[in-house]
């Protein structure tokens, strides 16, 4: 499992930034603090704090677990690719290699089927540059190899991009985000605006709210700046069903 750095305006801060990041809890990683930062004189010759995250090992093993949790066919998740790779699958699978080469990074690909998708997943040393802020780099990559994929008029099935798991640790601290909002927008009758999130982190946030009672979910915003709003459902009459995006 890949180690990554994060920074921040305090070591907290740069704690908290890394496990967003890695879309885990505090007690699942261990830190080393790089440097504490400093403030400066009059904000002159300031720096940030600087902090590096190392998921686990136990972690690792407790994977499996999530995804039986979250319904996910086990099997489905460790089974390669039968039959041998499509065109497009096969011209995809080149591009993403020859892509992570020119990055500088040294990783190993492998390809599976899982439910009605197929999953490259990426794995190797330092690999959390590959993954971005809140995964921005790899939604990016995932995209492009996509199109690749899809180039030439192929008939693709579509591909989930990943990194070490990164995708199903992002999932469940959204859930677990959503749960907790929910609950304190339940108790103090107040809506909660979330930061920016990419279309798939909104998705998990509306669907995790959407059986939930006393709460309602919308999203506002344009592009990058599109949010997640929580907010208490009305008193009386049906509940609304949830906006999703």
């Amino acid at each position: 499992m890949q180690s990554i750095e994060a920074q921040g305006e305090t070591v907290t801060a740069a704690i908290e930034a890394g496990l967003r990041e890695l879309g885990l809890e505090r007690d699942a990683v261990d830190i080393d603090v790089l440097d504490e930062g400093s403030r400066g004189i009059l904000g002159l010759g300031s720096r940030p704090a600087r902090v590096r995250l190392r998921p686990k090992t136990d972690t690792n093993r407790q994977e499996p677990v999530a995804a039986e949790a979250a319904g996910l066919p086990l099997a489905d998740t460790q089974k390669p690719v039968a039959g041998g790779l499509s065109e497009g699958i096969e011209r995809a699978k080149s591009f993403i290699e020859e892509l992570v080469r020119l990055l500088g990074s040294s990783v190993h690909l492998t390809v599976r089927n899982e439910a009605n998708q197929v999953v490259f997943e990426l794995a190797g040393q330092d690999t959390g540059f590959l993954i971005g802020r809140h995964g921005q780099m790899l939604d990016a990559m995932e995209y492009l190899v996509n199109r690749v994929a899809l180039a030439e008029g192929s008939d693709s099935a579509r591909i989930l991009l990943d990194v070490e798991g990164y995708r199903e640790r992002r999932r469940a601290y959204l859930e677990s985000l959503a749960k907790r909002v929910g609950a304190q927008v339940r108790r103090n009758r107040k809506p909660v605006t979330l930061e920016p999130m990419s279309p798939r982190d909104r998705r998990t946030i509306h669907v995790t709210l959407q059986q939930e009672r006393g709460v309602v979910t919308k999203s506002t915003g344009e592009g990058y700046y599109r949010r997640v709003v929580v907010s208490p459902a009305e008193p009386s009459g049906p509940r609304p069903r949830s906006a999703r995006s």
